[in-house]
């Protein structure tokens, strides 16, 4: 399958665009690359192309997701303040974007909402996306010999994520949002059990947003078209 573009400038891309949106007055623009904002409960920012129609879309292809740590991220972020190697960090990213990749498709599908495919095709919508500025609080390093670290929270991250016609390529959406994972308001034990299902839980609730603006636009379209 070609693709648009490798996953290393996707991930690019992405950060680029969240530089550009960081570095933006305090209101974030109303115009993005020729999409408009509109509001989106639960999401920090969200933009649609004019006249975008999002009906004829039964179908969504989701791209490998990538993930970035955030540059100020200090990698003495192990419990024991352990330094989280090169290889581990690259493991966490792995292990993220395909805990992701499946959460969307899992939530998607929901309700008898999109099919997932691999494919373009006319009635294809083309998910791709990026968890950037990833800060876990600790990272769970599997060591002997560590002390226990205490949180109350896993973690925060941005969700970078645009979707197309997966055919002609034509940008038609792009939402960005930040958000950190539950705040217990106790300390607990971060471990790598516990960071896996913070991670499915913030992920989870970026794709159940999606879906259901999805649905709603589905379903008004289907209201008007049946007076």
């Amino acid at each position: 399958m070609k693709r648009l573009c490798s996953p290393a400038q996707v991930l690019a891309f992405a950060c680029l665009l969240l530089a550009g949106v960081a570095m933006a007055a305090e209101k974030p623009p109303e115009e993005w690359d020729g999409l408009k904002r509109v509001k989106l409960k639960g999401m920090d920012s969200a933009y649609v192309r004019p006249g975008a129609d999002f009906t004829v879309y039964t179908k969504i292809m989701i791209d490998p997701i990538q993930v970035a740590f955030s540059k100020n991220w200090d990698q003495k972020g192990g419990v024991n303040d352990r330094k989280v190697s090169a290889e581990q960090m690259e493991e966490i990213k792995q292990k993220l974007g395909k805990l992701a990749e499946e959460t969307f498709a899992e939530e998607f599908s929901k309700n008898n909402g999109a099919q997932v495919v691999t494919a373009p095709g006319p009635d294809v919508l083309r998910f791709s996306s990026a968890i950037v500025d990833l800060w876990p609080r600790a990272v769970d390093t599997q060591e002997p010999g560590r002390t226990y670290t205490f949180t109350t929270s896993a973690g925060s991250a941005v969700l970078y994520a645009e979707l197309r016609d997966s055919e002609t390529g034509q940008l038609i959406g792009r939402v960005v949002d930040g958000r950190e994972a539950r705040n217990s308001g106790t300390m607990r034990w971060t471990n790598s059990v516990e960071n896996t299902a913070e991670a499915r839980i913030m992920v989870s609730d970026w794709a159940r947003i999606l879906r259901k603006r999805y649905e709603a636009v589905r379903e008004a379209a289907a209201g008007g078209a049946a007076k």
